[in-house]
């Protein structure tokens, strides 16, 4: 069980093997991109390569499984039919940003980070996290059990939906992520993940409702009051 604690390791450290790319993550610049999309990314190439290398590191030792795997399979066999699925920019907001009279929408800032879903038979089991290093796209991690089926909920009931937008935005000094939901022209609304919900003591998406939905319904939240409990939490953490 060393020797696989070790080879843990090792098989993260060599995916942050670099792949030269262009600049542009997503397809046409896009934060957020569908597995199914027709164009593949630069991002989505380096995450599929990253995962590839990743479970070569363990394509002799099915059967087994180091405790404290980062993804969710009952043994390193499956790994040889792990995939990637949709993919996102993760964008910040700051603790002055916050501050500030302006939407949650306006003050959140692109990290250039991107992470992509890894699906084993069409089940969410983690998520691949690349940055862009000097010479093209670097996996830097492989985690997000916990994660995972929550971004994949509010994947499901909206990312197929026309005219809508989504994104990874997390505000960091908060211990807080979300989705946020953008139909059209409307005012963003956002979908709390596990880390927010614990933190603003709030429920997650319990219905698919895209199309004109009150926010009670679809479980996402309003701009301007999460805003105000975002500060709180904020100010807490600081005490």
């Amino acid at each position: 069980m060393k020797n696989m604690r070790y080879m843990l390791l090792a098989a993260i450290l060599t995916s942050g093997a670099t792949f030269a790319q262009s600049s542009a993550g997503g397809v046409g610049g896009a934060d957020f991109v569908m597995s199914s999309a027709r164009a593949v990314s630069p991002t989505q190439a380096a995450a599929a390569r990253g995962l590839s290398e990743f479970a070569a590191h363990f394509a002799g030792n099915a059967g087994e499984l180091p405790q404290g795997f980062p993804l969710d399979v009952r043994d390193l066999g499956e790994l040889r039919n792990a995939q990637i699925g949709w993919g996102f920019q993760v964008y910040d907001v700051t603790k002055a940003a916050l501050q500030s009279s302006a939407s949650l929408e306006a003050i959140a800032r692109p990290t250039g980070i991107w992470r992509y879903e890894v699906i084993l038979h069409d089940r969410p089991i983690g998520l691949v996290t690349l940055a862009q290093a000097s010479h093209g796209w670097e996996v830097v991690s492989v985690s997000g059990i916990g994660m995972v089926g929550d971004i994949n909920a509010v994947v499901g009931a909206y990312g197929s939906s026309a005219g809508t937008q989504l994104r990874y935005v997390r505000v960091p000094q908060a211990t807080a992520d979300f989705i946020q939901v953008k139909h059209g022209a409307a005012a963003a609304q956002y979908a709390p993940l596990q880390a927010a919900r614990d933190t603003l003591r709030v429920s997650a998406l319990t219905t698919a409702s895209p199309n004109g939905a009150s926010t009670a319904d679809t479980g996402l939240l309003d701009s301007n009051a999460l805003r105000t409990q975002l500060r709180q939490a904020v100010a807490r953490s600081a005490n």
